[in-house]
């Protein structure tokens, strides 16, 4: 190793009080920087050297925030060498840090949906219930907590929607499937009965628990999570993934991600892009499952 860097983990040891186990991570890294430098001097460097080296290691597989970090302790290197070093010009400053991929959201393909949801098979007001609450999650494509808040005036049969208030309570429309409206109107007729049985007091929410109160979004978590269960579905899912599988559906479908974007919801097209790249993952399982070389193994 480097002797200027053998001084610079010494300082961070014995001036900064860092732990050994981050000593070895920061030598890790100025130690790999060395090697993809070889012969050229670490303090000769410009700043096209050091994202060359940012290139390698996402060529390597590392994650973003692997690179970002390796970046990081290398600009911490070039910041010690110019205080202490004489170093005359700092080629880390002008090196930026990769941009952080979002991870993909989960989301159900359409034989999972109806996997879950035709697991729920009884007539019951809970039965009921369930059933209404995941064909409108997957219809509308709401958050829960917008489901959650959704009135009974607020539901136009007739038209097919309904209007919900969304983050910042920004109201939009959004569309009741056919499957979705019979099942909400299934379950609105035991809901009445529900309630005159149990003698409480009508909240105006379309979704209630078992004691007449306004279901709230963790009891649906609940709901997905037991359903989930009984249906001997492997992959964990939340609420949220009705939304994520109903903008998946869409974006799959080619429907304009503009669009998209207003019937989620979304302030920004940045958050609604992530679809796309969803539909790319869901064409990859459809190949890999349909093709006859589509899988590694057979």
């Amino acid at each position: 190793m480097d002797k200027r860097i053998e001084e610079y983990l010494s300082y961070l040891e014995s001036v900064r009080g860092l732990s050994s186990r981050t000593l070895r991570v920061y030598a890790d890294d100025l130690e790999r920087y060395e090697a993809f430098l070889a012969d050229n001097d670490i303090d000769a460097v410009q700043a096209h050297e050091i994202r060359s080296f940012a290139g390698s290691l996402v060529m390597e597989g590392k994650a973003s925030s692997s690179v970002n970090r390796a970046l990081s302790t290398i600009r911490g290197y070039y910041r010690y060498r110019m205080r202490f070093g004489g170093l005359k010009s700092d080629p880390g400053r002008e090196v930026e840090n990769l941009t952080m991929t979002r991870p993909l959201p989960k989301f159900m393909f359409e034989d999972e949906m109806a996997q879950l949801i035709e697991s729920i098979d009884g007539t019951g007001f809970m039965d009921a219930r369930d059933r209404a609450l995941f064909e409108v999650l997957y219809s509308t494509g709401c958050r829960a907590s917008e489901i959650a808040g959704i009135t009974l005036d607020r539901i136009d049969f007739p038209r097919g929607l309904i209007r919900v208030l969304g983050k910042g309570s920004k109201e939009r429309v959004v569309f009741l499937g056919k499957m979705a409206s019979t099942a909400l109107a299934n379950y609105l007729v035991l809901r009445s009965m529900r309630l005159s049985r149990l003698k409480a007091r009508d909240h105006g929410r379309a979704f209630i628990n078992t004691k007449g109160s306004p279901l709230t979004v963790r009891g649906m978590e609940k709901i997905v999570e037991k359903r989930r269960t009984a249906s001997n579905m492997r992959k964990a899912i939340s609420p949220h993934s009705f939304r994520h599988s109903f903008a998946t559906g869409l974006v799959a479908a080619g429907a304009d991600i503009r669009v998209v974007q207003e019937m989620l919801g979304h302030s920004s097209i940045s958050t609604t892009q992530v679809y796309t790249h969803v539909d790319m993952e869901h064409l990859r399982k459809v190949y890999e499952l349909a093709h006859p070389h589509g899988t590694k193994e057979r």
